[in-house]
């Protein structure tokens, strides 16, 4: 079978090409290069990434869409809808992982003229409003990625964040110095309201925050990095409210060997079976089975 992932989240569509390769499918990502690689992990993944430049991008989705059997479009609907334009029967399916769906309140937006910014705003409502109602009626098959953003669209899926675990594991944890606990500002995140949560709950870990939006850690060294500490604290708000699911960093922890605090301040051990990329993956084919592909 021959998958093209559209676009990706955090490596997840790469972790997807991977494994599903193991599996003996012809499974690829496109990626739009013009967005960056800020962590590093479409080099790490580079056997399983076409990069295009953003002119080429739609183009080049059109070409691999031809001969795929299935199409699987990480969270970016304006290519989708393109997409069952040009292919009416290809089996399309569209995955969320977040933003992508639940947005951001207090979005940055590049500010050029009152104009200009009228016009994004707009064309955000739209998509919001209208765009991926849309999307969602035209593909075959609706994933996200957790279990909250169910509310958020019509007959979905939840597939487990994947897991790489030949690269996340604690074969190789060291027993030795270790930091007590990390956790990680993100840019969707408020951090310090983490913070003031641990402490006003008597949290007696001393906690080191560290900004990778100042200094990214590339995917590549995020095991090694993750050895040094004993502990993830995993406690995030996003637009005021805190998430109630593992985030993909702290499921990296638990692969890597470290306990994990979450937002119930209960303590995790162990990554869980459901997010092992093997796992994920062969639920994946079950989908696609139910599609007609396999």
């Amino acid at each position: 079978m021959r998958i093209v992932h559209i676009l990706d989240a955090a490596g997840v569509a790469c972790i997807y090409a991977r494994y599903q390769r193991l599996q003996g499918h012809d499974s690829k990502v496109i990626w739009n290069i013009d967005v960056g690689d800020k962590y590093g992990i479409y080099n790490f993944y580079k056997d399983f990434v076409i990069n295009v430049t953003h002119n080429q991008f739609a183009e080049r989705c059109m070409q691999e869409g031809e001969s795929a059997d299935i199409i699987h479009v990480h969270g970016y609907i304006d290519i989708l809808v393109k997409l069952r334009k040009k292919f009416k029967s290809k089996k399309i399916v569209l995955h969320y992982h977040g933003t992508d769906i639940r947005g951001l309140n207090k979005q940055q937006l590049p500010h050029r003229s009152l104009l200009s910014d009228a016009i994004i705003k707009t064309k955000i409502l739209y998509r919001k409003l209208i765009g991926h109602v849309k999307a969602q009626r035209l593909a075959d098959a609706v994933c996200v990625s957790t279990p909250d953003l169910l509310s958020l669209v019509r007959r979905g899926i939840y597939i487990p964040i994947p897991i790489d675990t030949a690269h996340f594991t604690s074969s190789s944890f060291a027993k030795g110095d270790r930091k007590d606990a990390l956790t990680i500002n993100s840019e969707v995140t408020d951090i310090q309201r983490a913070t003031d949560y641990c402490k006003k709950n008597n949290i007696n870990l001393n906690i080191e925050v560290y900004d990778r939006t100042k200094d990214p850690i590339m995917y590549a060294e995020m095991p090694d990095f993750m050895r040094g500490y004993r502990t993830y604290v995993d406690i995030r708000y996003v637009n005021d409210t805190v998430l109630k699911n593992l985030s993909s960093t702290a499921l990296q922890a638990l692969a890597s060997g470290l306990r994990v605090l979450d937002f119930k301040l209960k303590y995790h051990q162990g990554l869980p079976p459901e997010h092992d990329a093997k796992n994920v993956v062969s639920q994946l084919s079950t989908i696609y089975k139910d599609l007609g592909i396999l």
